[in-house]
């Protein structure tokens, strides 16, 4: 029984290589509305038309459905994708201009989400996962894969490595300023040597997609109990995923920001804050260099901050996150912030944006004061998930993340 599986993925078509970069799509976490209406329309085979074909909210939800399943067929049968012939896995590198990670896509069975084989760290929201679900159902396909990360294994490296020294299949700059580079490896022995690998390695950690593979969970159980010779090995008891070495994972700040201050003027907020940390003011944008650190902008300056005080150890039960730090020590006794799940008052922003996007909200009046974050760890984020815990709210932007539609996996 292999743990991570070849398959025959649906792919842009080759020939439409200089194509592939208006084709397939980054996160729309990552896309304005600008962005995402400018492209649809000048780009008619973008993913966007499938994945987003409801941009002002002007359709039905089964025109949207109907849409949707029309522009996927439609980008079938005029060989925009194309399915491969052969299982395959395939190798897929990321890279900006600070970072680079380099992983494989294949299949694995969905049993293997049972938080030993796959383990995760996010809670799950049941109608965002059968939002997804009825997504895909439509489709009959996974478009995305589901970001996972595993312990890195010397063996796997130096294969890759061994790889990548070839021409890519394809590669492109997409709409998040990467460049995306994929290697088919549809040679049996290849194919043999990575899948023991893995099968030595047993165990990945979801990074982004915690909704997606269970929607995925959902999605199969619909076909099992319409299928009456269900036998366990269809294409939608498996999920499609893109894994990276634990090494190659990136983590970015997840910043606050609030929108008032519960009733204190600067002046008095700072004179609570001074009572539990060291206040420090800044010249400039201020990010935080370590844990237990923090940044804050107020009233057109940039702060400091650190704990007086050691904290409790242990004070959550697992792990002293920065974000629960900050939650327990400022925001709720200070302003009075409550369950960051619900509270209107809080918002959040990607390091993603930089930290100048925390100045600008604070300066144009969408939020009265900002916090800038140490990112958390991965070594946190396996913690986490080894003690089948769930994060808080927001703790983690993994950065970059695989691309929509560049290898869909097609249940028929």
């Amino acid at each position: 029984m292999r743990f991570i599986n070849p398959f025959k993925g649906l792919r842009p078509n080759i020939q439409n290589n200089s194509k592939n970069n208006s084709i397939v799509i980054p996160s729309t976490d990552h896309l304005s509305k600008e962005i995402i209406n400018d492209h649809k329309k000048n780009i008619p085979w973008s993913f966007l038309h499938v994945l987003n074909p409801n941009t002002d909210n002007s359709l039905s939800e089964k025109e949207v459905k109907n849409k949707a399943k029309q522009q996927f067929d439609l980008m079938k049968k005029n060989n925009i994708i194309n399915k491969d012939e052969k299982d395959s896995y395939y190798i897929y590198k990321i890279s900006s201009k600070d970072h680079t990670q380099t992983g494989i896509i294949g299949t694995t069975l969905l049993s293997n989400y049972d938080n030993l084989h796959i383990r995760g760290h996010e809670e799950i929201y049941l109608e965002r996962a059968q939002e997804r679900s009825d997504q895909m159902l439509n489709l009959n396909a996974q478009i995305g894969p589901i970001y996972v990360i595993y312990p890195d294994n010397k063996d796997l490296d130096e294969l890759i490595n061994t790889q990548i020294t070839l021409p890519p299949d394809f590669s492109f700059k997409a709409l998040d300023e990467c460049d995306h580079y994929l290697w088919v490896i549809d040679d049996i022995n290849k194919i043999n040597e990575i899948s023991n690998l893995f099968n030595n390695i047993n165990r990945v950690y979801i990074a982004d997609g915690h909704h997606r593979i269970e929607a995925m969970q959902k999605l199969s159980d619909y076909k099992k109990h319409q299928n009456l010779e269900h036998t366990g090995s269809e294409l939608y008891n498996y999920t499609m995923i893109a894994a990276f070495p634990q090494s190659h994972a990136r983590i970015l700040d997840y910043n606050r920001l609030i929108k008032d201050l519960y009733g204190y003027s600067p002046n008095n907020f700072l004179k609570e804050v001074k009572k539990k940390f060291v206040v420090e003011k800044k010249d400039t944008l201020h990010s935080p260099i370590k844990p237990r650190t923090f940044g804050m902008y107020l009233d057109k300056n940039w702060y400091s901050l650190g704990l007086k005080k050691e904290p409790e150890q242990d004070l959550f039960h697992i792990n002293n996150l920065d974000i629960n730090l900050l939650h327990y020590y400022l925001l709720e006794p200070i302003l009075g912030i409550g369950d960051p799940r619900y509270d209107k008052r809080l918002d959040f922003i990607s390091g993603f944006h930089g930290i100048e996007a925390i100045q600008k909200k604070v300066d144009n009046g969408e939020a009265k004061i900002g916090f800038s974050l140490f990112p958390t760890q991965i070594d946190d984020v396996i913690v986490f998930a080894d003690k089948k815990f769930t994060m808080p709210p927001k703790s983690t932007w993994f950065d970059p993340k695989p691309l929509d539609g560049l290898v869909s996996f097609d249940f028929e």
